[in-house]
């Protein structure tokens, strides 16, 4: 299986058989560490996704059990996970659904500083990222 990522497009990186998915600017890029004043800026991986070709989804959210306030969010690729479907493979409208890919982020929210923070992040994606159908 091809190993789909975002690359600056250094030579070394395109002739290692990484696909190159265009420049994207450095500050659009999620990285581990970032931290944001609140969720929705936190959630800027929609917009990045959006320029690479991609689209998210929430996967899980962690609350307070006292307050009901979200503490933690993890968003992934929208094709992350794997089904069997009952439809025959050739028969099926949209075969590519799940493709079991492993790109997300992680946020948290830091409870002293009440900022919201990116722990974990899997930019490599196990199918092709199409900007223009996003």
């Amino acid at each position: 299986m091809d190993n789909y990522s975002i690359i600056s497009g250094s030579s070394s990186e395109i002739e290692s058989g990484i696909q190159f998915l265009g420049d994207v600017n450095e500050e659009y890029i999620p990285k581990a560490g970032m931290s944001f004043p609140t969720l929705e800026e936190a959630a800027f991986y929609k917009e990045y996704a959006k320029r690479i070709g991609f689209s998210t989804k929430i996967r899980n959210t962690n609350r307070c059990k006292d307050t009901k306030e979200i503490k933690n969010q993890l968003i992934t690729c929208n094709r992350e996970g794997k089904w069997i479907s009952e439809i025959p493979y050739v028969e099926q409208t949209n075969p590519t659904c799940g493709a079991n890919c492993p790109a997300r982020i992680y946020v948290y929210v830091v409870k002293k500083t009440r900022r919201w923070c990116i722990s974990k992040v899997v930019l490599h994606h196990s199918h092709p990222c199409r900007p223009d159908q996003s």
